[in-house]
C-alpha cells in the first residue's frame, strides 16, 4: 500500500462522511421520524429490533455515517489499487460492497444488541 492509496482512502472517507453528516446528522433530520427513516437505520430496526427511543438518535446516525463512509472508502480504495479496467472495477465494486455493508452493519447491530438497546431488552450501563 502506497501513501497515495492512504490519501485516497482518507479523502474518500472524509468526503462521504461529511456528506452524510450534513445530510442526516446536522441537516433537517434531528429527531427520529418513523415515516422518513434512512435505509441503514431501517435495516437495524428490522433486523435487531433496535429501539430508537432508547438510543441517542444523533449519535446513532453519526455511527451509521462512519460505517457507511468506511464501506464506500474501502471499496473505492480497493478498486483504485488493484483493478485498472473501469468496467471491471464498477462490477467488482458493486459485488464487493454488498457483503461489506452487511458485515459492518451486523457488527454495529451486535454492539447495540449487547448494550441492550433493543425492544424488550434492558439497557446495560
Amino acid at each position: 500500500m502506497k501513501l497515495n492509496d492512504l490519501y485516497w482512502f482518507l479523502g474518500t472517507f472524509v468526503i462521504i462522511y461529511l456528506f452524510y453528516l450534513f445530510t442526516y446528522v446536522i441537516g433537517k433530520k434531528k429527531k427520529y421520524n418513523k415515516e422518513k427513516v434512512p435505509i441503514e437505520l431501517g435495516y437495524l430496526i428490522r433486523k435487531y429490533r433496535l429501539d430508537v427511543n432508547k438510543v441517542n438518535y444523533k449519535k446513532l446516525m453519526n455511527q451509521i455515517g462512519i460505517v457507511s463512509a468506511f464501506d464506500i472508502a474501502f471499496t473505492a480504495t480497493f478498486m483504485f489499487m488493484f483493478v485498472k479496467n473501469i468496467y471491471l472495477s464498477i462490477i467488482l465494486g458493486a459485488v464487493m460492497i454488498i457483503p461489506l455493508i452487511i458485515i459492518s452493519f451486523n457488527i454495529l447491530g451486535s454492539v447495540y444488541k449487547k448494550k441492550g438497546l433493543i425492544k424488550n431488552g434492558n439497557k446495560k450501563n
